[in-house]
């Protein structure tokens, strides 16, 4: 298995927070899962304030994971880190909103 240096992949053009690219496999534990483009959203201290459900400055409200082959940022080719998927099985999305569950939550 490689190394998690090797798992996450860096380049001068991505935003500093908020956006990264890593391997899909090491996030959802799914071999077959590739690259993605991860762009999240972290509570803030004014989330704070304004939902009480949210516990610490740094927890998630949302993210979103694109499964890639290229940086969208420099456009370098990412090597598969685990295995590669099938054309036909490529293009995994997900969207995790905890936002509106913290709030209808009671």
């Amino acid at each position: 298995m490689d190394s998690l240096e090797n798992l996450i992949h860096d380049c001068d053009q991505m935003p500093k927070n908020g956006v990264a690219v890593r391997s899909g496999s090491g996030f959802f534990e799914d071999d077959d899962l590739g690259w993605c483009l991860f762009v999240e959203r972290l509570a803030t201290e004014d989330d704070l304030q304004e939902n009480h459900y949210l516990e610490e400055v740094g927890e998630m409200i949302w993210m979103t994971a694109v499964e890639i082959k290229f940086c969208p940022y420099c456009g370098e080719k990412l090597v598969a880190a685990q295995s590669e998927s099938p054309t036909d099985d490529f293009g995994y999305f997900v969207h995790i909103d905890s936002s509106s569950w913290l709030r209808k939550r009671r």
